[in-house]
């Protein structure tokens, strides 16, 4: 096994085993003592984790998962193994949401573009569910992907990770974060002792042992209900049989392909078969790729793309052939832009968006080319134009804002984030964009409000409480800004002495932090 391979497949052994729970028990008994509210430390809130107890008693409530899923989704993002897009994040969002929709739960669900171009998606705790570029760009069409989403979806409706827990025991779950605590330092050293690859190899097929049973049920019952949602939302049933059938035929051909994704969600002709039985159940409809989906998937293809590979070379590559599409067109636009040729952007995408006007990644584009080609001018034209016709539409408003504060206009943009801010749930960059717009803007005040908003979207209620300390420390407040900071601050303490009284009762289920 050479380096590159150990490293890759080391890095997804950690994200089956963060999905699949297998260490959190060790974890938790590993973590220290309860603290105090007023000496709660970063480190210490970072590596919160509900108290389990035994493996026989080992319940976590829904509040836990979110708590556990929040503290995974964190450690995923400061690593950068996030894709966090604006166009991506939204798109990717609303196809989940369109799916989890038909769950019947009140309950929220994160979707989320993870960088790497293997073949895979996973389940998090609380709802977090990620997908990897590589799959993305695998799909032929929306339904392809949605079916995986609706899969994913499935494990967490079903609560497939929290009884995953009660199915292994604390000796099995102390051994696997051990190896985990290896396989991370190995990763992040550049360490691939054949000792440390045997003891990848025997532990990692002893998990899958103990493991097999489990998993195959689990599978075919998250095939069964992510098949309901596809019918509920509208897409092809057939999907779901259409890709893994595709995947089974290209098993083999890359070594950073499919094969992820296989080794966690096993093929074979009997689950094909099944999935088409159930698709069966429902008339069968075959929507058409939205044209979001077509655009994304090219953005994806542009933003992951290893700088020596060159995306432009793919699209002209396919230009030789035939024609681009439209969306084609879109990422080779994307990547003229990547490579300092912004004129050739401006020509294409104002094409385009005269074509489609509806298209907000069009929009968004073509006024971040504008500003690359040096006409600013132009490119806050064009925003503002957009910004009228789609109000409140994320992408635009990140975009736009992005833009003035180039433009040296951060008061302008402060005003269009607090607005967005204000009217729709943002996202932890939304949030963390909203206070380097303060900040720039000389709102000390605020952007310290908003730095403590973005850590306690990430789970890191310390962080959080130290930068409303230092927003209530900021000279000048004004007696709105003294009283709401100050309830903030006071909310977020109370939020930590729940947690503290949580650790302190074995086996308890806690509240889950804010926002649970």
């Amino acid at each position: 096994m050479n380096p590159r391979t150990f490293k890759r497949r080391a890095r997804h052994a950690v994200y089956g085993l963060l999905a699949c729970g297998f260490a959190l028990g060790a974890w938790a008994a590993a973590a220290p003592g309860p603290p105090t509210a007023e000496g709660v430390s970063a480190s210490t809130a970072a590596s919160d984790l509900p108290d389990m107890g035994t493996p026989a008693d080992s319940t976590l409530t829904k509040a836990d998962e979110l708590q556990l899923g929040r503290m995974i989704f964190r450690g995923l993002r400061d690593q950068g193994q996030l894709l966090e897009d604006p166009e991506v994040s939204e798109y990717l969002q609303a196809l989940g949401t369109r799916l989890a929709s038909q769950t019947g739960e009140e309950r929220d669900y994160t979707y989320f573009m993870v960088k790497d171009r293997a073949v895979n998606a996973f389940a998090l705790y609380g709802g977090f569910i990620g997908v990897n570029a590589g799959l993305m760009l695998l799909t032929e069409n929306e339904s392809q992907l949605a079916s995986v989403l609706g899969h994913e979806t499935a494990h967490v409706k079903q609560r497939h990770l929290a009884r995953a827990i009660q199915a292994q025991s604390k000796n099995a779950m102390t051994s696997t974060a051990a190896l985990l605590a290896a396989l991370l330092i190995g990763a992040a050293t550049g360490a691939d002792s054949q000792a440390m690859i045997g003891a990848f190899a025997v532990t990692q097929g002893i998990a899958m042992q103990q493991s097999i049973n489990f998993t195959r049920s689990e599978e075919a019952e998250a095939d069964r209900v992510g098949i309901t949602l596809l019918a509920g939302a509208g897409f092809d049933t057939y999907a779901m049989a259409d890709f893994f059938e595709g995947l089974a035929r290209t098993e083999g051909v890359s070594e950073a392909g499919p094969l992820d994704l296989l080794r966690d969600h096993p093929v074979t002709r009997e689950r094909i078969a099944e999935a088409r039985v159930r698709a069966a159940e429902y008339p069968r409809v075959q929507p058409a790729s939205s044209f979001s989906y077509l655009l994304m998937r090219e953005r994806v293809r542009v933003l992951t793309a290893p700088p020596q590979a060159g995306a432009l070379a793919y699209y002209r590559g396919i230009a030789a052939t035939r024609p681009l599409t439209m969306a084609e067109q879109y990422g080779q636009a994307l990547a003229q832009m990547r490579n300092n040729q912004a004129p050739a952007a401006v020509t294409t995408l104002s094409r385009l968006l005269d074509a489609r006007p509806d298209s907000t990644p069009l929009y968004a584009a073509l006024g971040q080319a504008l500003l690359a080609a040096g006409e600013n001018d132009a490119a806050l034209e064009r925003f503002a134009r957009a910004a009228k016709l789609f109000p409140r539409n994320v992408p635009i408003i990140v975009r736009y804002s992005e833009a003035l504060m180039q433009c040296g206009q951060p008061g302008k943009a402060h005003e269009l984030l607090l607005d967005l801010f204000n009217n729709v749930e943002p996202t932890p960059d939304q949030i963390r964009l909203t206070a380097l717009a303060a900040s720039s803007a000389g709102d000390a005040a605020d952007a310290y409000y908003y730095m403590g908003e973005y850590h306690l979207s990430g789970g890191d209620l310390a962080l959080a409480m130290q930068q409303l300390e230092l927003a209530l420390s900021t000279p000048g407040l004004s007696s709105v800004q003294q009283q709401r900071f100050r309830a903030r601050l006071d909310e977020e303490r109370g939020w930590a002495r729940e947690q503290a009284a949580a650790r302190r009762k074995s086996g308890s289920g806690g509240e889950g932090g804010p926002g649970g």
